[in-house]
C-alpha cells in the first residue's frame, strides 16, 4: 500500500513539473520574434517570468499614451499588473504600477484557451485593411486606438495587433483573426481583478 501512495505522489509531482513546463509557452516561441520588450516594466516581467500574456492599449491622436495590463507566470503562480505611460513627455517616467489581484485557476484557463485557439498565430491588421465588402464605406473611426496583445517568453514575443478592433468587428464583421483576437483579449482582461 505504501508503495502505490508513493508511486501516486511521484506521478503527481512529475505531472505538476510536466505542467509546468508546458507553461513556458514552447508552442508560441515558434511564431515569435527574438526580441526583448521595449517598455520597461514588461521587459522586467520579460526577464523574471517563464511567461506573460499582456493587453496593451495605444492612443496616438492627442497624447500618445499605453496602458498595460498583464498576467505573469513564475514558479507555478500568476501575478497580475497594471499600468500606464505617457509617451508625451520630454522625460520617460517610470510609471506607477498597480499589483492585480488574479487567480491561478483562471489564469490558466487563459492560457489554456490561448494554447487550445493558437493565438500567437493571430496575424494582425498592420494598419490596414480594416473592413472590406459592403460595409467598408459606413465604418470609420477617428483618432481610435490600436490594441495589442502580447505573449512573451524569456526572448521571445509575439504581439498582433488591430486598429481599434471591437468597432470593425461590429461594424464590418467576418475577419475571423480580428474576432480571435477580441475574444481572447476579452478572456485576458477577465481574470484582472481590482488593483491592490
Amino acid at each position: 500500500m505504501k508503495n502505490i501512495f508513493a508511486f501516486s505522489i511521484a506521478v503527481i509531482l512529475f505531472s505538476s513539473c510536466h505542467n509546468t513546463k508546458a507553461m513556458s509557452a514552447a508552442q508560441p516561441d515558434q511564431y515569435a520574434r527574438t526580441e526583448q520588450a521595449a517598455d520597461p516594466f514588461l521587459h522586467e516581467l520579460q526577464q523574471n517570468n517563464e511567461l506573460v500574456l499582456a493587453f496593451a492599449v495605444e492612443t496616438y491622436a492627442w497624447a500618445k499614451t499605453v496602458s498595460y495590463k498583464a498576467i505573469a507566470f513564475n514558479n507555478d503562480e500568476w501575478r497580475g499588473y497594471n499600468w500606464y505611460v505617457n509617451k508625451s513627455q520630454a522625460v520617460e517616467v517610470m510609471p506607477n504600477i498597480n499589483p492585480l489581484t488574479v487567480n491561478n485557476d483562471s489564469c490558466n484557463a487563459v492560457w489554456d484557451f490561448f494554447k487550445t485557439k493558437e493565438v500567437w498565430k493571430i496575424k494582425g491588421d498592420t494598419g490596414d485593411g480594416f473592413c472590406t465588402g459592403d460595409k467598408a464605406n459606413n465604418c470609420t473611426i477617428n483618432d481610435g486606438a490600436y490594441w495589442r496583445l502580447l505573449i512573451l517568453t524569456k526572448d521571445k514575443i509575439t504581439d498582433p495587433a488591430y486598429y481599434e478592433p471591437e468597432f470593425f468587428e461590429q461594424c464590418c464583421p467576418g475577419n475571423t483573426d480580428r474576432a480571435l483576437f477580441t475574444e481572447a483579449q476579452h478572456k485576458l482582461q477577465s481574470v484582472m481583478g481590482i488593483g491592490r
